[in-house]
């Protein structure tokens, strides 16, 4: 892989992981189209990149939960990532073939679905984070691990859909990946025996910087633009939606 892949890829990565778009479907989609071969080091380093990315971003946040286990969010991201972890057996169990984008299309369509559905009744009336409204999000994270359902736009349609503000359902959001992402790089690790053989260490180093930076700018940028609605990744969903139908 050339390093002008490697950083594409990374950005895209970066990039999509906290906008409400799918960061499973677009490398998906790049596999597909061979822009970019499989590898597991590599998806393995760039959930490394995202989930730095995020420490960074929410450490506020994390700390306050780490002074203030008790009286901070952790109990409900912890009971929304039980239906999320259920969710994602049963795909993984019944429905495998959906896990490798046998329907990646209608994956994207479904996530412009959301962000419409959002834009169009969500009314934001100031509700806090509650266990019913975490555990709605945790079924539509498990949903999401379906490629191109976008985790950050279900999970924030489910937020915002259920009576939370547009900041603070991003943020709930961001901070329900951290366990996710985790999950993620071990479970590639262990399929990949954490094996680094054949990884060119500086593209991959290229492709983990540009992920990190993205990441960053991506989760910044998510958390002041979910105030203002979600209906420019709506529309840009339904397109590369309907495009992949003709790409694949």
């Amino acid at each position: 892989m050339t390093y002008l892949k490697a950083i594409f890829l990374g950005l895209v990565q970066g990039l999509t992981e906290f906008l409400p778009v799918s960061s499973s479907g677009h490398l998906l989609l790049l596999e597909k189209l061979s822009f970019a071969p499989p590898s597991l080091f590599l998806n393995l380093a760039l959930h490394v990149a995202t989930l730095v990315a995020v420490l960074i971003v929410m450490r506020r946040e994390i700390w306050d939960i780490l002074r203030h286990p008790l009286s901070s969010d952790l109990k409900y991201i912890c009971l929304a990532s039980l239906p999320t972890i259920a969710v994602a057996l049963l795909f993984s169990f019944f429905l495998p073939e959906l896990l490798a984008g046998a329907m990646l299309p209608f994956g994207f369509l479904l996530t412009s679905a959301l962000l419409f559905l959002t834009e169009s009744f969500s009314k934001g009336r100031g509700r806090e984070i509650d266990v019913r409204n975490s555990l709605i999000t945790g079924v539509m994270q498990g949903i999401a691990v379906l490629p191109g359902v976008s985790r950050s736009g279900a999970t924030i349609s489910a937020l915002r859909l259920t009576g939370v503000e547009g900041e603070k359902a991003a943020a709930f959001s961001f901070l329900l990946s951290l366990p996710v992402i985790a999950g993620g790089f071990l479970s590639e690790g262990v399929k990949s025996g954490f094996s680094v053989e054949g990884a060119e260490f500086s593209v991959v180093a290229a492709a983990v910087l540009a992920a990190f930076v993205s990441g960053l700018f991506a989760a910044r940028f998510m958390l002041k633009r979910a105030r203002k609605g979600l209906l420019p990744f709506a529309v840009y969903t339904l397109l590369i939606g309907i495009a992949s139908f003709f790409l694949l």
